[in-house]
């Protein structure tokens, strides 16, 4: 297939653990394999330098600034479109007709300048109606991915073809430990499989933390079957593993106000919350929490599943509220 076709350009949105990474360089190993260069990134500041870096070795690039301004050069509208020039020049030069293709992969977009996403965006527009083998794939939280797609100078990312990643089916997953766990010649009941399967709650990063923590449990034990205790002992280190990558991280980009707010709805377990409940446990009217829990949902932290009620949308997240509550408020008080 030539250049042009839809999904050349495509956008991948999940939640915190829902695979994004993992599909992001399961695209790119098919790239690599039918001899694609291969630009991979993630949007931490200053991503347009390090693509243009991979993509034209020989350029000195000039670090990003404090201000709105990329490859070393301030960003109003005319070093804005000379910054997507360099891009697109750099690109295109490695995009060249008799190039098999080109593939750029940019993770967290959530994070992205939408100063550096518009100048990425407007030289991969450029390549593209020149007819050249290039794609784009570009992942983040759902809510955050659509605030940059329909940023207001960044139209043409409205085209990319949306891929949304959700939680697998438990029953799948159940299954899915049973067939792993048979293949590498562990024995394992039906039961424990299940048992498995829920506490991943079918996210995709805990069903790949879980069935690995297991199956090296059962091995240090010396056996080849996973009875409940082995299940439960390589659950626990799953869920360490989890805390430590998805939790942890989140909870420390958010200030003290905002975690004062998760801890009130951890009183409800993982159960929904009434948001004003919360609000009457932190002492605060509806009005008053409106900032936080905005935030909160703007970041994908928590969200909406009725009128007037929320919920955690990272599994475990009540859990580890709960467990390391004194210490969380220690903190916040603290500050």
């Amino acid at each position: 297939m030539g250049p042009g076709p839809p999904g050349r350009l495509m956008r991948v949105s999940g939640m915190r653990g829902m695979g994004k990474t993992v599909l992001l360089n399961e695209i790119g190993s098919y790239a690599r394999a039918l001899g694609w260069t291969m630009l991979d990134e993630t949007a931490s500041e200053g991503f347009c330098d390090r693509l243009l870096a991979a993509a034209n070795p020989d350029r000195r690039v000039g670090r990003i600034t404090a201000g709105p301004s990329i490859l070393g050069v301030s960003l109003g509208t005319v070093e804005l479109d000379r910054a997507a020039l360099s891009l697109r020049e750099a690109l295109g030069a490695l995009a060249k007709r008799d190039n098999p293709g080109v593939l750029i992969t940019l993770d967290e977009v959530q994070d992205a300048s939408l100063y550096e996403m518009r100048a990425l965006s407007v030289a991969i527009q450029h390549i593209i109606r020149e007819d050249r083998n290039i794609a784009f794939v570009f992942a983040g939280l759902p809510s955050m991915i659509e605030n940059v797609v329909n940023g207001r100078t960044l139209t043409f990312l409205r085209r990319a073809v949306p891929v949304e990643l959700g939680p697998v089916d438990i029953e799948e997953v159940a299954q899915s430990f049973a067939r792993t766990m048979a293949e590498t010649g562990m024995a394992i009941a039906q039961e424990v499989c299940e048992e498995l399967a829920e506490s991943t709650q079918g996210y995709p990063f805990m069903v790949q933390l879980v069935g690995y923590y297991v199956w090296q449990a059962a091995r240090k034990a010396g056996t080849d079957t996973v009875d409940k205790q082995l299940a439960q002992e390589g659950t626990l280190q799953a869920r360490r593993r989890f805390d430590a990558t998805v939790i942890e991280p989140v909870l420390q980009r958010l200030p003290g106000t905002a975690i004062s707010y998760l801890l009130a709805m951890a009183s409800d377990g993982a159960k929904p919350s009434e948001s004003g409940e919360v609000a009457r446990r932190l002492g605060k009217t509806l009005q008053q929490v409106s900032t936080v829990r905005a935030r909160l949902m703007r970041e994908d932290v928590i969200e909406s599943r009725s009128w007037g009620r929320v919920s955690f949308a990272i599994p475990h997240m009540a859990d580890y509220l709960n467990e390391h509550r004194d210490e969380l408020e220690a903190e916040i008080a603290s500050l």
